[in-house]
């Protein structure tokens, strides 16, 4: 699966959240990550950041909290067309695919690898993954 930024969110969507870390800077470098690739340092109340999985997007939405830095959190929702039902083994597999993609760009002594072997202990990998 390949993850990719966009900046143009899909018309007639609507968003359906999925997914929130309240902490996401417990650990500095995935937030450090986040600012780098969305541009959070000088955009911190601009639109969600946008993410295409093999032609599914979700949304980034970055939390702020008073005293913490930016971002404190963050939640990530799938952009479903219309009315159209969530389909969920499919928003699963691109959720799995997002946190390799998260993973993979923090580098170490975080690897895919390892999220691999924690999912597998934990029998949370997709099937198809």
């Amino acid at each position: 699966m390949t993850v990719t930024r966009i900046t143009e969110r899909p018309l007639g969507t609507r968003s359906v959240p999925l997914l929130t870390d309240p902490d996401v800077g417990h650990y500095p470098e995935f937030s450090d990550f986040l600012v780098a690739t969305f541009d959070l340092a000088d955009k911190q109340l601009d639109a969600p950041g946008l993410l295409d999985v093999d032609g599914h997007v979700y949304e980034l939405i970055f939390i702020g909290r008073s005293g913490r830095p930016f971002p404190a959190g963050v939640e990530i929702a799938a952009l479903v067309p219309g009315l159209e039902p969530l389909d969920s083994d499919q928003t699963d597999r691109d959720l799995w695919a997002i946190l390799e993609w998260l993973v993979a760009g923090v580098g170490e002594p975080w690897s895919v690898e390892a999220l691999r072997t924690t999912g597998r202990i934990y029998r949370v990998i997709p099937a198809d993954s």
